[in-house]
C-alpha cells in the first residue's frame, strides 16, 4: 500500500511576531508549532507511521512571506524502509523565501534500512535579502544491527534558486554495490552532514572562520571535513564521521556561528 504524506504551510510575520497563517496535513503528516524566544516560529513534523516504505511519498512545503522567519525540524529520524513495492520511497521538499525572510532547516538524520530505495528532493527559492541554514544527516543504515550501506540506492538533490534563477545544484547518489567503502569515495567513514549557508551576507572571513576552528581539528572528532564558498551568495559545509551524535554536534557549532552572524 503507497502512502502519500503533505504538510503545506505559510509562515507570516505580524507586528513583532511570526504566525503559520495557512497549514495543511495529510496523513501521516502534522504539524506541532509554537512560538520562539526571539518571535520565530518553531514547527516539529511529526508522522504516525513508522518511516517511509518503498513506493511510498512524502511532500513538504513553505511559504515565508515577506520578513518572516521560521526554524523548522522534524521529531524524530526518518526511517526509509523496504516493502514489496519495487519503486523508490520518494521525499520532495519545497521552500519559498520572501524578501528579508529567514529559514532555519534542520532535520533528524535520514536512516536507510536493509533493501530501502529512496529518493528526496529539495529545493529552494530565495529572493533578495532572504537567509536559509540548511542540513541534512546521511547515516548508513541501522549501525547498532550492523547493517551497514546494505540499502539499495540513496539519492538526494539540493537546488537553489535565487530570483528563479538555479545558482545551486547538488546531488548525492549512494549505491552501496560500487563499494561505498573504497577510497575516494566514503573511505572507513560511515555518515554524511551537510550545511548549507545561503546568505547575501556571506563573506570569505566567514569562510576563514570555518577553515581555522573546529575543521582544523577534525582528527579530534575522528572526522574529516570542508568549507566551500558557492559560486554566489552562500557556503556549503560538508562532513564526514562515524555518528550521528558527532555530525549533529558540530553541525550544531557552526549553526549558532552563523545564526550569530546574520541573523
Amino acid at each position: 500500500m503507497e502512502v502519500k504524506g503533505e504538510w503545506r504551510g505559510v509562515i507570516s510575520l505580524i507586528g513583532e511576531r511570526n504566525y503559520l497563517t495557512d497549514s495543511f496535513n495529510q496523513f501521516p503528516l502534522k504539524a506541532i508549532y509554537f512560538p520562539g524566544e526571539d518571535g520565530e516560529m518553531h514547527i516539529y513534523l511529526t508522522s504516525n507511521s513508522p518511516g517511509l516504505f518503498n513506493g511510498d511519498m512524502q511532500d513538504i512545503s513553505c511559504r515565508l512571506t515577506d520578513g518572516a522567519h521560521l526554524f523548522l525540524t522534524d521529531a524524530s529520524p526518518t526511517e526509509l524502509h523496504p516493502s514489496l513495492m519495487q519503486g523508490e520511497s520518494r521525499q520532495v521538499q519545497t521552500f519559498q523565501l520572501g524578501k528579508n525572510s529567514k529559514l532555519e532547516y534542520m532535520p533528524k538524520p535520514l536512516i536507510p534500512f536493509k533493501s530501502s530505495n529512496y529518493n528526496g528532493t529539495t529545493s529552494i527559492y530565495m529572493t533578495e535579502g532572504a537567509q536559509a541554514i540548511v542540513g541534512e544527516i546521511i547515516t548508513a543504515g541501522r549501525v547498532g544491527r550492523n547493517e551497514v550501506f546494505e540499502y539499495q540506492n540513496f539519492k538526494s538533490i539540493f537546488e537553489v534558486f535565487w530570483d528563479d534563477q538555479l545558482q545551486v545544484w547538488d546531488s548525492v547518489c549512494l549505491s552501496p554495490e560500487n563499494n561505498l567503502k573504497a577510497n575516494g569515495t566514503l573511505g572507513d567513514f560511515t555518515h554524511i552532514g551537510t550545511l548549507w549557508v545561503l546568505s547575501e551576507q556571506i563573506k570569505k572571513e566567514h569562510l576563514y572562520h570555518i577553515q581555522n576552528t573546529i575543521l582544523s581539528e577534525m582528527e579530534l572528532y575522528d572526522m574529516y571535513g570542508g568549507a566551500s564558498l558557492l559560486q554566489t551568495k552562500g557556503m556549503v559545509i560538508r562532513l564526514l564521521g562515524r555518528t550521528s551524535q558527532d555530525l549533529q554536534k558540530v553541525m550544531k557549532t557552526y549553526w549558532d556561528y552563523f545564526r550569530l552572524e546574520l541573523f
